[in-house]
Formats: structure tokens, sequence, C-alpha cells
């Protein structure tokens, strides 16, 4: 519990870099939206009453805002102490009363920054790539040192493939290609799908320096296969879609439709369809982008990926 005595609480001239929304009767989405990175990571909180735990997805970039109008306070001081309107007007864990286990879709400096006020937590992470993850190697692994900044120092967890979380029907896949060490979440309960940074709309998708489109290709193709299983399934007798949630821009949009055409879009690019927009050098590589003519999916990757060249 976070000692919120200690903390100026927000007014409504001084909000905090988040913002809160209601996805189902469980699951909040909270949009850092005001990040002093303009990186407006995607976190999500889903509350557990039974088992007395909220998971949380992904912990966005730590809170402070270069407005100086921003109450600067980490993401647990939000979850603890902030009054949600659409949460009863209540903290989605007052004064921290029950236990957190946090999942990190991946280890970019985007999505761990806070994750540093969760130290007394269960913290899961990817054990498909543990080198990748060795504290020796998180500064350039989450590009924390790329960027100067504190890389994070935490504890995690690394759980394999189809692990799933024992308090909740929360299951958790290796999904590697955006980053190696990238995991989706699926929540059968809520029908509710986390894909971290492997598909959104409106921004760059990213094949980061240490990815690959081989692997991407693969883990979306599973999704699909898992989402077209699922939308299947009927809940007392009603068939629900299963919604995507991403770690940017993307939230609470039909799974299939968005995997699909991601995927689609990603396959024109190999196939050369789809024209390079710009180059850039990008953590000491060249990097090539593209863009549908509509706008909906774009890509930055590493030129060698698709042109087979350094």
């Amino acid at each position: 519990m976070i000692e919120t005595g200690l903390v100026r609480k927000p007014t409504e001239k001084h909000p905090t870099a988040f913002q809160a929304t209601q996805l189902t009767p469980t699951t909040f989405l909270i949009k850092e939206y005001d990040d002093i990175y303009s990186e407006h990571p995607f976190i999500y909180v889903k509350i557990v009453a039974q088992a007395n735990l909220v998971v949380v997805i992904d912990t966005g970039c730590g809170g402070a805002s270069s407005n100086s109008n921003i109450h600067d306070i980490g993401l647990r001081e939000f979850i603890e102490m902030v009054d949600i309107d659409v949460n009863d007007g209540k903290p989605l864990n007052r004064e921290g009363k029950m236990n957190y286990t946090v999942v990190i879709t991946h280890c970019h400096y985007d999505h761990i920054l806070g994750v540093e006020q969760f130290s007394d937590s269960t913290i899961l992470a990817s054990s498909r790539d543990f080198p990748f993850l060795l504290p020796s190697a998180l500064p350039d692994s989450s590009l924390c040192k790329g960027m100067g900044i504190h890389t994070p120092s935490y504890i995690s967890t690394l759980v394999p493939h189809l692990y799933s979380i024992p308090e909740c029907a929360v299951l958790i896949l290796h999904t590697p290609g955006h980053t190696p060490d990238e995991v989706a979440i699926y929540d059968s309960a809520e029908k509710m799908l986390y894909v971290g940074d492997s598909v959104y709309e409106d921004e760059d998708i990213i094949i980061s320096n240490q990815g690959s489109i081989t692997e991407w290709l693969a883990s979306i193709t599973v999704l699909i296969s898992l989402v077209n299983a699922e939308n299947q399934k009927q809940d007392s007798g009603v068939i629900r879609e299963v919604l995507i949630n991403a770690g940017h821009c993307t939230a609470g949009k039909p799974a299939l439709e968005v995997l699909k055409a991601g995927k689609a879009f990603m396959l024109d690019v190999i196939n050369r369809k789809e024209p390079i927009r710009k180059r850039a050098v990008i953590w000491g590589e060249e990097n090539v982008y593209y863009r549908q003519e509509r706008g909906r999916f774009s890509l930055r990757c590493p030129a060698r990926l698709v042109l087979g060249t350094a």
C-alpha cells in the first residue's frame, strides 16, 4: 500500500497524466495521455474481487509530464488514491487493499517505467528469451540506455507459453515479433485480448532491431486461431466476440478483424506491394517506413528484415 497521506491529491485544476475509462464490468483502460516521452501508453487494470487481486497489464511511463498543470503522481498512486467516476466515484484499489499481479507485455521503457512502484507484488514476464531480460541486458533491451533514462530495477517471474494466472481465467501467451519477449494476455471470462505492441492502428507498428517479422507473423497467426475458436463459443446461449486491446491507440475493437487486417498489411509489405515511404537510422540501424494509403496501418522495421540487406 502507498502512504497516500504524503501525496497531495489531484484536483480538477491539477489532474494527473492518467485517465481511466471502463471497458468491461471488471476491466479499466488507463491512458497515460500526457507523458514526457509522448508515448501515450495504454495500461489495463482488471479487478478480480473474489481473489482480492488487481491484475495490471503494463505500467506505462511513470506518470511524469512536462505540463505544469499536471499533478505528478505514479500509476500505483493513481490506482489507489484517485476517485474514478466510472468506478462509482472510488479509486480502483482504495488504499491498496487488494494485492497486485503485474504482467509486462514486453520490456520497452514505455511499458516498465512504473514497475518499481509494484516491487512488493508479483511481476510476470516472458520466459522465452531469458538473456534479453537479464539485469545486465535490460538497459539496452528496454531502450532506457539509449534514451539516457533510469532503467527500472525489478524482479520478475518468467512464465512459459500458455501460462495461466492461478487466481483468474487469464492466460499469458508468448507472441514474439515486436521484441523477443512480447506476450499477449487473454481474459477468457471477459473475452478480452491484450496484445501489447504487436499490432495497433493509426501509429507505426514497430518491429524492433531485436525483433522478427517471421516471428511476428507466426504470433499473429496463433492469435487469429485463438480468436476464431473463442468467437465460436457460447456464453449462456449468446456468442460474444473477442475484443482487442493494444499498448497504444487501439482498444475495445473486434479482435479478429484487426488481427487479419494487420497481418494482410504486413504480407503486402513483405511481398513489395507497399512502397517504402521513408528511411532513417534508428538505434544505430537503417529502418524503413511503410504506411497504407488511407493510413490505418503503418510499419517501421529494420531494412534487412524486408529487403535482405543491413
